[in-house]
């Protein structure tokens, strides 16, 4: 069974801007989605707020969505979300995709902003693109 992961807001940012902090580990998690080594999963969210994002830097995020999306898995909300306890994150978003991805059952949430997700259940641990790559490759 391939690893299902759960890609935050900022992982696309950082690859999109190749962001020299994180790289090469975004790189290669996404050759793996690419060559069906592991399922990537989005929500609407993440593509709606890294396309506002990304215009900011003058992207063509509409056109790198949808080349991505030919290799992503898109999870709908499901209102159930807002009753779990996303209180427990300093940020709601990240509580609420924290969640959407708990709800559909994914292995691993992957965020370079993993501070701000002091609550976690054991079944869906938060790790950076570089810690991914060591536990996985």
């Amino acid at each position: 069974m391939s690893n299902k992961i759960f890609f935050d807001i900022n992982i696309f940012v950082d690859f999109s801007l190749k962001r020299e902090f994180e790289l090469p580990s975004p790189e290669r998690i996404f050759d793996a989605v690419y060559n069906n080594d592991l399922e990537a999963y989005i929500s609407e969210s993440v593509i709606s707020t890294s396309v506002y994002l990304l215009r900011q830097h003058k992207m063509d995020a509409l056109e790198i969505f949808r080349e991505l999306c030919k290799f992503l898995q898109v999870v709908p909300f499901n209102k159930n979300i807002l009753y779990m306890p996303i209180e427990k994150f300093k940020d709601t978003e990240d509580g609420l995709l924290y969640f959407l991805a708990n709800h559909h059952k994914l292995n691993y949430f992957i965020t370079r902003n993993k501070k701000d997700f002091i609550y976690q259940v054991p079944s869906l641990p938060v790790l950076t693109p570089n810690e991914f790559i060591k536990v996985i490759f």
